[in-house]
């Protein structure tokens, strides 16, 4: 025999809406769904909303805060993704539990970055949050801060200024910027500007130790960040009336990914002042003649001389004219020795700008 079904009462039709609505409800206690973390980078200032200004070629630790999805576990694979250059991952260190679980991890922009990227973790899908969006992540800049945006020239040529010094600190190489530099050629003392082979050296030596260079000099760094050889010659730098060309017949063929460091190379000193020994890159010495001062007078004027230096590149046939406006070339338009109690002139490379041949 077939049942007949029961007409529904308007009790049933309520009964049935409160046990739909219990079963919505979460058991107390119960875990709600994790949700990505925060990008936390405290050494870095904001570019917009959802990006910190990371400039290109430097290094910063962050952290991923809240990032409960990732609690339980030692380490995360941390993504940075990019549409122009394609992802990078680094290994992100887990630390705590529940809704305080952290995620530390270190990264080095590249010295080609360029646009902007998005950092996500565990997965690729995973995108940090940051002010509230879900693409949280970095602004690649230049040494000025503006976002480099040209992906084109920022895979070419990645110019950097630093200065060598070793002079004050008595032949320490902890003065030379280009220390550590793996496979750099460093067209300075004993080295020849045509071709980087060996010269006569012709540099002064450390008065403690006749084997050592003494560097008191500019320094320029050229990174072949492109996937084609750039050759590079005659390169110069204008600071005032001073113009310092100490790489005579420079010619150097720069194959993709090497490094190619101008500095001194040894002979007088261009600028006229009264400086003791071969140093013929000692840019700061271009104080003296924009100030009218003379080097070891008493009672000088230490204020910034405003002079901006000129450096002039010929990278594959083509002059570049690159403006150090951050004054690394002549050390803040000051001459440290003569004008502070730190005498260590050492500078280490920053990059300034990056170029297409």
């Amino acid at each position: 025999m077939k049942q007949r079904l029961l007409p529904r009462t308007a009790a049933g039709l309520i009964a049935i809406v409160a046990l739909a609505a219990t079963a919505l409800v979460l058991v107390p206690g119960a875990s709600a769904a994790p949700k990505a973390g925060t990008l936390d980078c405290p050494t870095l200032t904001p570019f917009n909303a959802n990006k910190y200004a990371l400039q290109v070629g430097t290094t910063v630790t962050c952290t991923i805060d809240g990032a409960s999805d990732a609690s339980g576990l030692t380490t995360v694979p941390v993504i940075i993704k990019s549409s122009q250059l394609g992802n990078t991952t680094v290994t992100g260190t887990v630390s705590g539990s529940g809704s305080s679980t952290k995620v530390t991890f270190t990264f080095t922009a590249p010295v080609g970055g360029c646009s902007t990227v998005v950092v996500a973790y565990i997965s690729n899908g995973n995108n940090t949050t940051l002010n509230g969006g879900n693409a949280g992540g970095f602004a690649y800049v230049d040494s000025s801060g503006t976002n480099v945006v040209n992906c084109g020239a920022a895979k070419a040529a990645n110019i950097s200024f630093g200065y060598a010094d070793n002079y004050f600190t008595h032949g320490s190489p902890n003065g030379l910027p280009w220390l550590g530099l793996s496979g750099a050629l460093v067209v300075g003392c004993g080295v020849n500007p045509n071709g980087g082979g060996s010269a006569p050296d012709a540099c002064p030596k450390d008065p403690n130790n006749a084997a050592v260079d003494s560097y008191d000099g500019g320094a320029i760094r050229i990174d072949n960040a492109s996937s084609s050889t750039i050759t590079v010659t005659n390169s110069s730098v204008q600071i005032g009336s001073c113009t310092y060309n100490p790489w005579p017949g420079l010619n150097i063929s720069l194959a993709p990914g090497a490094t190619l460091v101008l500095t001194q190379t040894g002979g007088a000193n261009p600028c006229g002042t009264s400086v003791v020994g071969n140093y013929n890159f000692d840019t700061s010495e271009s104080f003296f003649p924009i100030t009218g001062q003379v080097d070891g007078q008493a009672n000088l004027n230490c204020a910034n001389d405003r002079a901006i230096p000129s450096v002039t590149l010929t990278l594959n046939g083509t002059s570049k004219t690159i403006a150090d406006t951050g004054q690394i070339l002549n050390t803040g338009g000051v001459d440290p020795p003569d004008c502070s109690s730190n005498t260590n002139e050492f500078h280490v490379f920053t990059l300034v700008t990056q170029v297409a041949p």
